[in-house]
């Protein structure tokens, strides 16, 4: 585990770590552990993001969904907000939700327009593209 000195900031890189190896049950084991026992810190966003993230990547879109939604409603100005709107789009479109992911999609250009001009805009346009979205 990483050793920052801040044992949140810990928790949190762990996770991330996990999942960047593609470890996902044990990602999202650790994330959760994080969520519960930092409600307050400062990467709480990130985490709830990633969260859904594993479970997308993991092959479970409608539990990933509902953390992509839990986070952007839990804080719509959080760091993560822009990327877990992005990311519910993809979740919706392997649900074959179009409709819906369309909906996120909009939500994102129209709340986030320098987030979809700049580091989101390849993924934007992809998943612009495959959900179907005009």
């Amino acid at each position: 585990m990483p050793q920052t000195g801040d044992a949140g900031e810990d928790e949190y890189l762990y996770g991330y770590e996990l999942w960047n190896a593609k470890f996902f049950p044990e990602s999202q084991q650790a994330l959760q552990k994080f969520i519960d026992g930092h409600p307050k810190h400062k990467r709480l966003s990130y985490a709830r993001n990633l969260l859904g993230r594993a479970f997308l990547d993991d092959g479970k879109p409608g539990t990933a969904a509902q953390w992509f939604v839990q986070n952007y409603q839990a804080d719509k100005k959080g760091e993560r907000a822009p990327d877990s709107l992005l990311y519910l789009a993809v979740a919706m479109t392997r649900l074959k939700e179009t409709k819906r992911a369309c909906v996120a999609l909009t939500e994102l250009k129209t709340n986030f327009p320098d987030a979809v001009a700049g580091r989101l805009k390849g993924d934007y346009a992809r998943t612009r593209t495959s959900s179907g979205c005009n």
